[in-house]
């Protein structure tokens, strides 16, 4: 289903493209995740805190930042990931390599999606979680830029479509993980408003993310240099014309307690 190979060279593009809308956009979710996670007024000292398939250090300088005392591992999919951590382990996206009840925290940003197994997964983390201890995700919704597939749904007419990574609904997600064990699950949804001026700002922004198509059967879908070149220049005039400016940037935030 999924091509990992592909799903590697995401990680490593994202982690090496400084593209400053993709970087304000990890800012802004890891901002997010901390409100959401923390409680300002509770102290927490000696925690240990593991983001899985880390792609940039945004979210680990954030939570050091406040809790300077937190013991942070971040497993990565690529030695090519250099995010400058001593506790940084390699390993691929299925494997969870840590021992039962070891971590307080546990965070993925972007993870959960790519991964082909996800019940196995959800009991992986919730089996290296201690008592009470906490996961936090961070998924694409499935109305993440609906307005630009929609477009291209309606102008191309594949018969079966690989043009678009798959995306969880908001009930099967808590259900995963609520199946999983976990307890007071709760999956929130955070819209942002994403301006196009050009169709290349969308691509850019989702490559430079690292969440490019990676579906085994993407090459399957061959769209003519002429065909490409008339949607482009449509979709192109739309963007002009100020239609089609604004597309929905959607993302669900899960958290769950062991």
């Amino acid at each position: 289903m999924f091509d990992k190979k592909k799903i590697i060279l995401n990680h490593i593009r994202s982690f090496n493209k400084k593209n400053k809308r993709a970087i304000d956009f990890f800012e802004a979710i890891s901002n997010i995740l901390i409100e959401k996670t923390f409680d300002e007024n509770k102290d927490y000292k000696n925690i240990n805190i593991l983001e899985l398939a880390s792609r940039n250090d945004i979210l680990r300088k954030k939570i050091l930042y406040r809790f300077l005392k937190s013991i942070y591992f971040q497993t990565c999919i690529s030695e090519e990931i250099k995010v400058k951590n001593n506790n940084k382990v390699v390993s691929n996206l299925n494997d969870i390599v840590f021992q039962q009840k070891t971590f307080d925290y546990c965070f993925s940003l972007f993870y959960l999606n790519s991964v082909e197994n996800v019940p196995l997964i959800f009991k992986n983390i919730y089996n290296i979680l201690k008592v009470n201890g906490t996961f936090v995700s961070v998924v694409p919704s499935d109305e993440c830029f609906k307005e630009f597939r929609s477009f291209f749904t309606e102008f191309l007419r594949p018969k079966k479509n690989y043009n678009f990574n798959p995306l969880f609904d908001i009930q099967t997600l808590g259900n995963l993980c609520s199946a999983s064990g976990f307890k007071n699950v709760v999956v929130d949804k955070e819209t942002f408003q994403f301006n196009l001026s050009k169709p290349e700002d969308l691509w850019r922004f989702i490559r430079h993310v690292g969440e490019s198509n990676y579906l085994l059967n993407r090459k399957d879908f061959i769209i003519k240099k002429s065909i490409f070149k008339e949607f482009y220049n449509i979709y192109s005039e739309k963007l002009k014309k100020g239609i089609l400016t604004q597309n929905t940037l959607s993302i669900f935030f899960l958290i769950g307690k062991k």
